[in-house]
């Protein structure tokens, strides 16, 4: 299917036992799950440890990507998704994803369903294929490239959060995704070993950026040159791009992670491009901000845990600093969105929908499926979308922080 799938629970990681993403309940067995890959629970490997060579992961890693990549071509990419706040990937995985019942990552954002109402529905339920939004074709061996499905448990229940310090169900997602960062952090080490022809993408939507952010800042603690973590630290280096839609991770915990990755520059440069200019070897990442998100509005910045510093988010603020492997995209600019739309391959890009109750805001970054193009452009055509290039495109619009609050008139 192009799609290796994985969902990481509260006991650990677990190898589906189908194409379409049903766990396993049972221990890890090489020879179960589709064409033998393996299937069942492959237990935690408990922060700082990593996966072993004879590892369950290590095994179903393998003989997924002898059926998924193999015929991955030089330049396609591999994009490991991450989902948001609201999903149970011990729930059964049903169709149409449109379902109410869809509350699976596998069956509402990674499966391979296109609509022909135009996306409407797509829209109505934020149902669409993530895959095939980044032009991943179903069951061609990678050759259009590999998806990385990461599902995780964000969805605890509303008794079991109440009677954890009465904390309500976002703030224990927010607080849970920390553990889930570190199942990410040893997911992205084994491909980046497994894959070295090509960079790891990432790509995220809402709270999937809190288990994104803590996962490559857990990665740069355990991977600074000198007296880190090897593995850790090539994985770091074999990183592409992080393309963040809507984040709900907070703006003080996104700069701690920057300052983390840029710290691992040191003795890592190296000469990417025919000025010789000089690059970091750290991802380069893609903030895509809405500041008519009233879901962040509400929920992000009023129904997370209390911590020291500011409530305000990446996919409000964004960084509210300027680093030269972080770009803020507002959607909702009228003058962002000329500027797309001036573009050689002009992207009608939108961060607000007028034609559905706003509350949809929050999820038209990927509904909306000319930001799904733009999205894939990024991913597959490198050079022309390196972080530095579209800053020197359009320095007043993306070289200095700027997020507005202008109420968007057209789409």
């Amino acid at each position: 299917m192009s799609i290796i799938r994985l969902s990481a629970l509260r006991d650990g990681m677990n190898a589906p036992g189908d194409l379409a993403g049903n766990i396993a309940d049972a221990p890890f067995n090489g020879n179960r799950g589709p064409n033998r890959r393996g299937a069942g629970r492959m237990g935690r490997m408990a922060r700082p440890a990593l996966w072993g060579a004879r590892s369950p992961m290590a095994r179903y890693l393998d003989s997924s990507l002898e059926i998924e990549a193999a015929h991955l071509a030089p330049g396609q990419p591999v994009v490991v998704l991450v989902h948001g706040w609201n999903f149970d990937p011990t729930q059964s995985v049903v169709a149409p994803p449109h379902s109410d019942d869809a509350g699976n990552g596998h069956a509402r954002l990674y499966h391979f369903h296109r609509y022909t109402d135009n996306g409407e529905t797509e829209i109505r339920h934020h149902s669409s294929s993530w895959p095939l939004g980044l032009r991943i074709a179903e069951g061609d061996g990678g050759t259009s490239g590999l998806a990385v499905a990461f599902a995780w448990h964000s969805k605890p229940g509303w008794f079991e959060s109440l009677t954890d310090h009465g904390l309500n169900p976002y703030a224990r997602a927010y607080q849970a995704a920390e553990t889930y960062a570190w199942d990410l952090a040893g997911v992205l080490e084994m491909l980046a070993q497994r894959l070295p022809g090509h960079p790891i993408d990432i790509f995220c939507h809402s709270l999937g950026s809190r288990v994104v952010v803590r996962a490559l800042a857990q990665a740069a603690d355990r991977g600074a040159p000198g007296d880190g973590d090897e593995r850790m630290g090539a994985m770091l280096a074999r990183l592409g791009r992080v393309v963040l839609l809507a984040g709900a991770e907070r703006v003080l915990e996104a700069q701690l992670m920057m300052a983390r990755l840029n710290a691992t520059r040191d003795g890592r440069l190296v000469a990417t491009d025919r000025d010789n200019a000089v690059h970091p070897q750290i991802p380069e990442f893609y903030n895509f901000v809405s500041r008519e998100n009233d879901v962040l509005d509400k929920l992000g910045e009023n129904f997370g845990p209390s911590a020291p510093g500011s409530k305000q988010v990446i996919g409000h603020n964004g960084l509210e600093r300027m680093d030269r492997a972080w770009l803020d995209v507002q959607l909702d600019d009228p003058e962002t969105a000329a500027w797309f739309s001036a573009h050689p391959q002009a992207y009608a890009v939108s961060g607000d929908n007028t034609g559905v109750f706003a509350v949809l805001d929050h999820w038209i970054h990927f509904t909306w499926r000319e930001n799904m193009r733009l999205y894939a452009d990024i991913l597959r055509t490198r050079d022309p979308w390196r972080v530095a290039a579209i800053k020197l495109a359009a320095p007043d619009l993306f070289d200095r922080p700027r997020i507005t609050r202008r109420r968007w008139s057209t789409l």
